[in-house]
């Protein structure tokens, strides 16, 4: 199957879902009895067999793909929260750990090029199999000096009508000679050798991608491991932060998949948004970056680059600093 910008993406979303999945049975968030064991790129995966949490993940995949496309997304965030409000607070959930997701350097392609094969360079060319659609070119600035002769004092001298005349006549050979290198071109693109070298460079792609993936979920379990286990009765939700730029619109429209995020999640504003007279500058939310972070692996794959971390909120070393004072206090009570 060929490779494009938009199988690509699809590819990414379905990664999506089996790290969300496997995050949610190894944060314990449901019984481990109703989860089964699946196989996901080469590498042992943990899926819920509940319907609902099911369609529900894929529901809000699927919104995070749209996002996605649109090109706005910064962030991808699967936040664990709890809603036991008992103590100190404001009644909002607490947040516990936050996995992210930076997906900032994503590519971003107009809706008519989504389904544009990508063009691969062969390995002679490029050292490894890559992709060169979406690779900027260098352009090239030029003044219109470059086109004049300059004589040792710095004086420009023109060109003369002789050579204007040369360039006239030549100009129906230069094209001619133009259609015969496109021709030729085609012939290339056309040619059995040059199909088997992008056909490998795509399964080299292809096959890279899968490890990459591969490797992200086998860490993400080593890193959940190291983790303090999270209190009873918690929840989780997926959120999107939007890039910062000032043309960045929120996912707005009917139906409406996405609500805001309560204020200690929320950013200060957009890059260039302009603050109304008399207006206050919104703080940045407090549990935003968490007190501790932990990386969890870069994954990079073609055109497609993101990074993984988490992390872990000042309320969970508070509720677990709660829970070992009333085990304390339970134990003296007891042994009393």
């Amino acid at each position: 199957m060929p490779q494009t910008y938009l199988t690509t993406l699809t590819e990414f979303t379905h990664f999506l879902i089996a790290y969300i999945h496997t995050l949610l049975y190894l944060r314990t968030l449901y019984p481990h009895s109703s989860f089964v064991t699946s196989s996901f790129h080469n590498t042992s995966i943990h899926q819920s067999r509940h319907p609902a949490v099911c369609d529900w993940i894929r529901d809000a995949v699927s919104s995070v793909k749209e996002s996605l496309l649109s090109g706005g997304v910064s962030r991808i965030a699967v936040v664990i929260f709890s809603t036991n409000t008992t103590g100190k607070g404001n009644g909002s959930p607490k947040i516990l750990e936050r996995f992210m997701l930076d997906v900032s350097k994503f590519p971003v392609m107009d809706k008519e090029l989504r389904n544009v094969e990508i063009e691969w360079e062969s390995e002679s060319e490029s050292g490894s199999g890559s992709p060169s659609s979406f690779q900027e070119e260098e352009g090239e600035d030029r003044n219109e000096d470059d086109y004049r002769d300059h004589d040792e004092d710095g004086q420009v001298n023109k060109a003369g009508n002789e050579e204007e005349n040369v360039d006239d006549a030549g100009a129906e050979e230069a094209v001619e000679m133009g259609n015969e290198n496109e021709h030729e071109h085609d012939k290339d693109e056309d040619h059995p050798e040059t199909r088997k070298k992008r056909q490998k460079a795509s399964e080299v792609y292809a096959t890279n991608l899968s490890e990459s993936f591969r490797a992200a979920l086998i860490t993400l379990t080593t890193r959940c491991a190291q983790l303090a286990p999270l209190p009873p009765h918690c929840s989780f939700n997926i959120s999107i932060e939007l890039k910062d730029e000032a043309d960045a619109d929120p996912p707005i429209g009917h139906p409406q998949p996405w609500i805001p995020v309560q204020p200690s999640l929320q950013k200060t504003g957009r890059i260039g948004m302009e603050i109304k007279d008399g207006a206050e500058k919104k703080d940045e939310g407090g549990d935003l970056g968490g007190v501790r972070v932990t990386p969890i692996r870069t994954v990079e794959a073609g055109v497609f680059r993101f990074e993984t971390w988490v992390e872990e909120g000042k309320a969970k070393f508070e509720i677990l600093d709660e829970q070992g004072v009333a085990a304390k206090e339970g134990l003296v009570a007891s042994v009393g």
